[in-house]
């Protein structure tokens, strides 16, 4: 990601606001569903809702987002919220290293880098932990009110889990939603 990216999005999370709730997105909320708690990563973490809420579960999180300005409305939100089982981490993810065989849980929503993440995730991951992605495919390109720059941002059908291959698929689907159109899978790193 470019400097200028950085740029956009810290602009762009500069006129947000922050509501005080932590809802997190409905594919990570049913597919965490039942699992221990452990340690999780949350990539491209934005405002933080899903991190916020996954430390409400008593996950211990490390949530990294390019946004310095994302990550402090998040950190407040989670402040406001007692929400103190979360690493705060800006970086860009062209160069975010985290340790091998970390986390329990990777979690990706609304991002896409086919180069650098699929493998940054398998990396991460413990033997036996779980991604949980969901982003765009195809058609949010001809959804109206799309803000999407780039067909290069979205996947085309089937694509998620081909991203993956060292992973068992859990669950995978492909869903319209009344504000998008996305590709869900859960999938999890062999023993």
């Amino acid at each position: 990601m470019s400097l200028s990216d950085q740029s956009r999005w810290n602009e762009k999370y500069a006129n947000s606001s922050v509501s005080d709730d932590a809802l997190p997105d409905e594919w990570l909320s049913r597919q965490v569903a039942g699992m221990a708690s452990g340690r999780a990563l949350d990539l491209a973490c934005g405002l933080g809702h899903n991190a916020i809420w996954l430390a409400q579960q008593n996950w211990t999180v490390d949530a990294v987002d390019v946004s310095a300005v994302g990550l402090s409305l998040a950190d407040q939100r989670a402040e406001t919220l007692g929400c103190r089982a979360i690493r705060w981490i800006a970086a860009d993810l062209d160069d975010f290293s985290p340790a091998s065989a970390t986390y329990d849980l990777v979690a990706v929503f609304r991002f896409l880098d086919r180069q650098r993440v699929p493998r940054l995730i398998v990396e991460t991951l413990l033997p036996g932990g779980i991604l949980v992605y969901e982003t765009f495919l195809r058609a949010q390109m001809t959804r109206e009110g799309n803000q999407l720059h780039s067909i290069s941002f979205t996947l085309e059908s089937g694509e998620l889990p081909k991203l993956f291959p060292e992973l068992t698929v859990l669950a995978y689907e492909e869903v319209e939603r009344h504000d998008r159109s996305v590709a869900r899978l859960s999938a999890r790193k062999p023993l």
